[in-house]
């Protein structure tokens, strides 16, 4: 039951993420008006608007212009379903995993964005970094909030001298996300969401390159995989954070 309802819960959210990445760019309202086809601007119906089976309804394309619905709107409600399936079989309803909850999809946004526009805004980073040390507060206390503190100007200050270093390598808006991550899975967790991304990036830089469909002069968003890292993270924690800091007794 708790997989059907974290699927269930997830795809919901997955749907109103998808609206998230499309909007927050644009300064749209995330409420008003309803869900739109992007070309003639028909707002859909309220069967179309139920995450997956809404995207069959209508066979992948607008009622009214015929224009294709991305695939990518039924993946990404999937995807969000199975992750919070995954969170909420192995947490259940704890404040743990609403704190892995909240940093996925925060995280989801982000990469959304980020692989978009090239950009992670703010609002997407500094109001939720409170967020998260008042669910630190809540699970761990004044010592919970302590250690969010440190992951938070740990991860964010790390990709911040980085960037000073590398001379534009990292943005702004990875230190801030960085910053975010650690505020909600403080140093060790924020850590190992980092070094878990710059590994999978520079492995799909490389193949990338490789295949020529990048150079090495050519600008590759890196908030996505900091996202990923921090999903793995989330969902692996026990399993990953011994492997990057094997040194250390848990």
């Amino acid at each position: 039951m708790l997989k059907l309802t974290g699927f269930i819960i997830g795809t919901v959210v997955g749907s109103f993420l998808g609206v998230c990445i499309h909007r927050i760019p644009r300064g749209e309202s995330l409420i008003m008006p309803r869900s739109y086809c992007p070309k003639c601007r028909a707002e859909l119906r309220p069967a179309e608007l139920i995450p997956i089976i809404g995207y069959i309804l209508i066979w992948g394309r607008c009622r009214h212009c015929g224009e294709r619905v991305s695939p990518w709107h039924p993946l990404l409600e999937a995807g969000c379903g199975l992750l919070f399936a995954k969170i909420l079989s192995a947490q259940g309803f704890t404040v743990s995993a609403i704190n892995s909850l909240v940093l996925i999809s925060l995280a989801v946004v982000a990469a959304g964005i980020d692989f978009r526009h090239k950009i992670i805004p703010d609002i997407m980073t500094l109001p939720w970094m409170v967020v998260g040390l008042v669910i630190g507060l809540f699970s761990g206390g004044i010592q919970g909030v302590f250690s969010r503190v440190l992951g938070l100007a740990a991860c964010g200050g790390l990709v911040f001298l980085i960037a000073i270093v590398s001379r534009g390598g990292m943005g702004g808006g990875d230190i801030k996300l960085m910053a975010l991550v650690g505020s909600f899975l403080g140093v060790l967790g924020g850590l190992t969401s980092f070094i878990i991304a710059c590994i999978i990036g520079a492995i799909v830089g490389v193949i990338l390159i490789a295949l020529g469909i990048k150079s090495r002069r050519d600008e590759i968003p890196f908030g996505p995989f900091i996202s990923l890292g921090t999903i793995i993270t989330c969902i692996f924690s026990e399993q990953v954070i011994p492997v990057i800091f094997p040194w250390l007794r848990f």
